[in-house]
């Protein structure tokens, strides 16, 4: 929280300085910007391009919430306004407000992606990466680096991240073969071990079907503990997979960190890379807790493989994520019994990421506008705004519930409208109607 905290403290600066730029006192009249040239969302395409804030997914209005008196630390570091302050600074002040809580929507992208993962082995995906092989290969390449021992809950990410994998193993279908490969497990994350650290990664479990007490012994192997070398394991996970070309296998990758890449290395070149090698694989990167700019960067290593990112916030989200790939393979064994996937499933797990697509724009909304709800009332209260700007923002932040509200079933009813087409016919039009996303 603390690397936030000055980022905040950066962005309540720049709010400060523009506002004295502005040529003018707080309340007073005078030259400054006109009304209407700061601007926020005002359409669907536009909430869904905005970047995140830095405190997205955080929980102010959340009395006893452990973020909370640093948040408010930020808060009163915000300027004082008077009443009969000039619209066009009541603007500035809510944008920066709003900077701070606003979440991040998703893009309907998302659900495509997903329903294309779930129809992996159609002959309606021309991608070749996801037609089923006579070898169905996973690695897992699991970040050990100082920030996995955070806790979430009463278990460290990590203690989470072992259970998970070990559930997810024991899953597979017994011809199917998975590897773990972990980073950032040696030395620590002191400068003085970064070289020993960023130089660490390993193959605790090479490429075999799942031996339960292989695996045990594997994953009691190593502790988080160092530095995230993202793109050298990468390079290291082409190696591992060197042997199963694409032609006779189809190779899953996912990559699970907490962080951005901190060794030096270029994991989205290589990313792209990897994805262009013989073995073709299908690279996935899940965020495990991950803060806005650790998923601007490993959203851009998924996009850059053409794979799929998703970012995960406890034990069981990461379950669902590993569970796509169990279903990949479960369809793969069926594959190889010349099993079909009937019509009728596919438009039922359609569905269901519609629902949960849903869901996640209604969870975001109302953290985002109980978050506003609950700064606002806070600045009032400490006497950081008054009456005018206090009304000013409430009904910003109405228009912000209102149009997120809106968007939401936008959305929704466009993915129904979708769920007939073809793969290549939905992302060709989500590109053309939402190109801001």
């Amino acid at each position: 929280m603390h690397g936030t905290y000055r980022r905040m403290l950066g962005l309540v600066n720049s709010l400060m300085i523009a506002l004295l730029l502005c040529g003018c006192t707080l309340g007073a009249s005078g030259a400054g910007p006109r009304v209407g040239e700061v601007k926020w969302p005002q359409s669907t395409q536009e909430l869904i391009a905005e970047q995140p804030g830095q405190l997205a997914g955080t929980h102010f209005y959340l009395a006893q919430h452990p973020h909370r008196p640093a948040i408010s630390a930020i808060l009163d570091k915000m300027p004082t306004v008077v009443d009969g302050m000039d619209e066009a600074y009541l603007q500035l002040y809510w944008n920066q407000l709003l900077g701070l809580f606003s979440e991040d929507y998703l893009s309907p992208q998302m659900v495509v992606d997903r329903w294309k993962m779930a129809s992996f082995g159609s002959p309606d995906i021309g991608d070749a990466r996801f037609q089923f092989r006579e070898h169905f290969n996973v690695e897992i390449i699991l970040d050990a680096s100082g920030s996995m021992a955070g806790k979430m809950g009463d278990k460290t990410k990590m203690q989470l991240a072992k259970e998970a994998i070990k559930e997810f193993a024991e899953s597979l279908p017994e011809e199917a073969n998975i590897s773990l490969r972990v980073y950032g497990h040696k030395g620590s994350n002191a400068d003085g071990d970064r070289q020993l650290s960023c130089s660490s990664s390993d193959l605790v479990y090479p490429l075999q079907s799942y031996e339960p007490k292989r695996l045990d012994q594997a994953l009691a192997l190593f502790e988080p503990t160092g530095w995230t070398s993202i793109a050298h394991s990468l390079k290291l996970a082409q190696q591992d997979l060197a042997a199963f070309s694409a032609d006779k296998n189809t190779n899953v990758i996912y990559l699970v960190s907490d962080g951005i890449e901190t060794c030096g290395g270029d994991p989205v070149a290589v990313a792209k890379d990897l994805s262009q090698s013989q073995i073709m694989p299908l690279l996935n990167v899940i965020g495990f807790d991950v803060n806005a700019e650790g998923q601007k960067q490993l959203k851009a290593i998924a996009q850059a493989s053409e794979g799929l990112y998703a970012n995960v916030t406890n034990r069981e989200q990461f379950k669902r994520e590993l569970e796509r790939a169990k279903e990949i393979a479960q369809k793969w064994e069926q594959w190889k019994r010349d099993a079909l996937t009937e019509v009728g499933a596919v438009l039922i797990d359609r569905r269901k990421w519609i629902d949960a697509y849903n869901r996640d724009w209604y969870d975001k909304s109302w953290r985002e506008s109980l978050n506003l709800g609950t700064a606002i009332e806070y600045l009032a209260a400490s006497g950081k705004i008054g009456h005018q700007a206090k009304e000013y923002f409430t009904k910003q932040r109405q228009a912000r519930e209102a149009l997120a509200a809106q968007s939401k079933e936008e959305l929704t009813d466009y993915l129904v409208n979708l769920t007939n087409k073809t793969y290549q016919e939905m992302k060709e039009e989500i590109e053309e109607k939402y190109s801001g996303s």
